[in-house]
């Protein structure tokens, strides 16, 4: 097949007559398998060498997208979850607030007295005052000087009345006082504000007075303003006096002071 003068027509006829048999041997008994599996040993790391930019860099890209993908669909569970926990939170609130109005729907009603519900619009900003702002007033037939109230206890009293809403100055007022007296002997003290919704105080208790801590304190209505029998305060305890006659009294106010939006006016049942 090399001798050079053979003309190129003979030697293509050689060539193809020798590609044919092999063609057909190969076919009909495999005859070349091992030999096509010897080449492919040989050649197949080169293959893998030139192969490798191209499935690194097609990795690489698929990885950053999968990673961008991940990130946008973290932050998209993120935000939803954010969103789905203030829902939560609006449901929690709303269903408190539910189960409040149904409590104070269903106070046993007071002889004498009519229950007028009102709703807290409005805080006063003066640090040195703890008073709010109730959306009924004489339209509504409240007037000066009645009692506020939830379903725990007192809240404090209405002070001046507006046609469509009235003032009321909460228990923990420093100016604000009320007679009480003890459940467990029927003790007589005044409990009066601090200026913190949280604690209330009686500021003249005598020495030998038998309070204690955990006494509960209602109201005794001997002043015509807070009919008797609201809860006010539970004792927190006694502190002795340094530099005077008296003892002192730190208290829990037992109504939601500060903590609702929703309390109950005490008016006189008008009579026919």
């Amino acid at each position: 097949m090399f001798v050079r003068e053979m003309g190129l027509t003979a030697r293509f006829g050689i060539y193809l007559l020798a590609c044919l048999t092999l063609m057909a041997a190969d076919s009909r008994y495999d005859a070349l398998g091992k030999v096509r599996a010897g080449f492919n040993a040989v050649i197949h790391p080169a293959q893998q060498a030139v192969i490798w930019p191209f499935d690194f860099l097609a990795n690489a890209g698929g990885f950053f997208t999968v990673h961008s993908e991940l990130l946008n669909e973290r932050n998209r569970l993120l935000r939803e979850r954010e969103l789905l926990r203030a829902r939560l939170q609006e449901y929690q609130a709303l269903q408190a607030e539910n189960v409040r109005l149904h409590t104070l729907a269903g106070l046993p009603p007071a002889p004498g007295l009519t229950r007028v519900p009102a709703e807290i619009i409005r805080a006063e900003q003066d640090p040195f005052a703890r008073k709010v702002i109730v959306n009924r007033g004489s339209l509504h037939g409240v007037i000066a000087g009645r009692p506020v109230i939830d379903e725990a206890g007192l809240i404090g009293q209405v002070t001046q009345v507006f046609p469509a809403s009235a003032e009321v100055t909460l228990l923990t007022d420093r100016n604000q006082s009320a007679p009480v007296q003890a459940t467990r002997n029927g003790m007589r003290i005044l409990v009066s504000g601090m200026g913190n919704d949280s604690l209330l105080e009686v500021r003249y208790l005598d020495l030998h007075a038998d309070l204690k801590p955990g006494d509960i304190l209602v109201t005794s209505g001997l002043d015509g303003v807070y009919p008797a029998g609201l809860p006010v305060a539970r004792v927190l305890g006694i502190e002795l006096p340094r530099h005077n006659p008296f003892a002192r009294a730190t208290c829990q106010p037992l109504g939601g002071i500060g903590r609702h939006r929703h309390v109950v006016i005490l008016l006189p049942e008008a009579r026919a």
